[in-house]
Formats: C-alpha cells, structure tokens, sequence
C-alpha cells in the first residue's frame, strides 16, 4: 500500500506545476490545460483520502469534479472558438481589443 504522503507530494507537485502554467502563459489553449491539472491534482486528494476508508466518498467526489471539469471545459473552448474567429488567435491579449 502506498502512503498518503506520497500522493500528496504528487498532488502538490502537479497544483505548482498547473499553478506556473496559468500565472505564466497568455494562450486560451494553455490556460485550460493548466486548469484540468490543477482540477486531477484535487482528484488526486480526494481519492487518495478515502483509500483509507471503507466507503467511496473520495470516488464519488472525484467523479463529480470530473463531470463539472467537463462541462467547464466545453464552455471555455467554445468561448475560444468564438474569440479565435474574431482575432484569429487564441492569446487572451487580444481580449481587449473586442471590447464593443
């Protein structure tokens, strides 16, 4: 059985990771793959905490944060889809010349 620590060491390092990648970069694409990396690092926590237990609350939750991860990734892409048709690219900069 692998300890807890562990996958908390890796949670965290995936969350520093995601963390860099959303403060540090400007383009649509990178930002949401930033965001799901910090989503599975939560995931990651939640199932590693309920390893110890005998019920499925940690799965349960962690399916839940998926479903939402989804859904939230569809509407960013699809607000994506509509900046890049008006800027022709996916770089958030550009967000302010659209205003209008």
């Amino acid at each position: 059985m692998i300890p807890y620590s562990y996958y908390a060491v890796l949670s965290s390092i995936l969350f520093s990771i995601a963390l860099f990648g959303v403060i540090t970069r400007r383009n649509g694409i990178t930002l949401i793959v930033s965001g799901e990396i910090i989503i599975n690092a939560a995931m990651i926590n939640f199932v590693a905490g309920s390893g110890g237990s005998e019920g499925m609350n940690g799965v349960s939750y962690a399916l839940l944060i998926l479903i939402i991860a989804v859904f939230e990734t569809v509407a960013v892409i699809s607000m994506l889809i509509a900046l890049s048709r008006r800027t022709n690219s996916t770089s958030l900069q550009k967000l302010k010349s659209t205003r209008g």
